[in-house]
């Protein structure tokens, strides 16, 4: 009979506790509100660069809110793209995409830029309001505007700098007309400083997601959220952003093969040197870095503080345990034996914490997105 009275005690007291929970209102703000990230139209480097061009007037003009950058970029790329389509159809020289009809993926590829990287910053502004970054940090600045002013223009410029070096080498403007043809001084001198404008804003932002935002996080005083029922720390949003950003990188470097290697396909001869390999492999090691970097940061910065948490947590435990070190003699008085009950508690919970990235399926997503692009080169270039 007494084990049935304590079972029906037992019973409602589990009741009680979830009428309690049920009863308790839920924190609206635990997940953004989905307007307001929609609603998140903040201009970014191009953005900036195409209203002074104009396109921030035509913005206005037209409905539907359309930031300038992609005005820009279907201005430019259709009327350069028209202008070359052209000129070689008039003076009897072949069409680019009749020679190499996957030559189409460089527009699609620039159009993809601009729209991934609008994207991304749309979702990292996502990835801050789901960690409550505002609410944890006093200055939240630094982690939530990750795109410092220079970079855009270091990349752009650099960009610059290795086009016109390149096309000075090839002996300078009126060398490759003579050589060539206007299409190529105007592809030279016009259509890729128009491309590394777009490129470049891609690029910003892909390198501040996957290297100024986990340096930052790490150095900050935000911590680990012990208490993430996910059991990663509450590093997830960031995490799954880390990765998304990569696959933009992945299907650009598809493109880039199929540019390049893909004429094979159909039976049509283009040159392939080994210098294009060389290119090839730089971007696609240097795409690896910079998804390695992130994820090696943010486990270290989740290895540190589970660490510093735990050695916080033993000390504290030290001090309440007599003989601390010899099971058959310790002695936790009376007073302290919830104390301890409840510091061992949270080390278990510290302890269960995994370190990103921790599961099998975050582990291969991250080793297929690396493998593809050169298993696509290589199987592409052997046909």
């Amino acid at each position: 009979m007494a084990g049935e009275g304590d079972a029906v005690a037992a019973d409602r007291s589990a009741n009680r506790d979830r009428a309690a929970i049920d009863d308790v209102e839920p924190d609206d703000d635990v997940e953004p509100d989905d307007d307001d990230i929609d609603a998140f139209d903040e201009d970014l480097w191009l953005d900036r660069i195409s209203r002074k061009l104009g396109m921030g007037w035509l913005s206005d003009m037209l409905p539907g809110n359309i930031p300038p950058s992609y005005l820009y970029a279907v201005v430019t790329i259709t009327t350069l793209e028209l202008v070359v389509g052209a000129y070689s159809y008039a003076m009897g020289e072949p069409i680019i995409y009749l020679q190499n009809p996957f030559f189409v993926f460089q527009p699609i590829a620039l159009f993809a830029a601009v729209y991934g990287s609008r994207s991304l910053r749309r979702r990292y502004y996502h990835v801050m309001k789901e960690m409550r970054i505002d609410d944890r940090v006093d200055e939240s600045e630094r982690l939530t505007d990750i795109i410092p002013s220079w970079l855009p223009w270091t990349v752009f410029l650099s960009a610059l700098a290795i086009n016109y070096i390149r096309m000075f080498a090839l002996g300078g403007p009126i060398t490759i007309y003579r050589e060539m043809n206007l299409a190529a001084v105007i592809g030279w001198t016009v259509s890729n400083p128009v491309w590394a404008s777009i490129a470049t804003q891609f690029f910003a932002v892909y390198l501040s997601v996957e290297l100024i935002a986990p340096r930052r996080l790490r150095n900050s005083d935000v911590g680990i959220d012990f208490l993430d029922p996910e059991g990663l720390g509450g590093l997830r949003p960031i995490g799954e952003l880390i990765k998304h950003a990569y696959y933009y990188v992945v299907a650009g470097l598809i493109a880039f093969a199929l540019l390049l290697y893909g004429p094979a396909i159909i039976g049509i001869e283009m040159e392939r040197t080994a210098a294009t390999n060389i290119v090839f492999t730089a971007i696609w090691a240097g795409s690896i870095a910079t998804v390695g970097y992130a994820v090696f940061t943010l486990h270290r910065f989740m290895r540190d503080e589970k660490r510093h948490e735990l050695r916080r947590l033993k000390s504290i435990e030290q001090r309440l345990v007599e003989n601390r070190w010899d099971i058959k003699r310790y002695v936790v008085s009376g007073e302290d034996r919830d104390t301890v009950e409840e510091l061992r508690r949270r080390m278990e919970m510290v302890s269960s914490t995994n370190e990103y990235p921790a599961t099998f399926s975050i582990w291969s997503q991250l080793l297929l997105s690396i493998i593809i692009p050169k298993a696509t080169q290589l199987l592409v270039a052997r046909i």
